[in-house]
């Protein structure tokens, strides 16, 4: 792999996707200790959605 190989990895959409929802994931417990759990059931509901499992819990739902 050339010099340049990282800045591919990171321009294709499925590492970034990849990416995205390893940081939402790190987002979680943080904004539990925080107290955010209205904040913290969205991140959950983004989570789901991007799993396309078909069980996205809307964030209302959750509090």
């Amino acid at each position: 792999m050339g010099e340049h190989s990282g800045d591919a990895l990171r321009a294709d959409p499925l590492v970034q996707r990849a990416l995205a929802v390893v940081l939402l994931r790190q987002a979680l417990p943080l904004l539990d200790t925080l107290g955010e759990q209205v904040a913290a059931a969205h991140i959950q509901a983004v989570i789901d959605a991007l799993a396309g499992n078909g069980t996205v819990t809307p964030p209302h739902a959750l509090s």
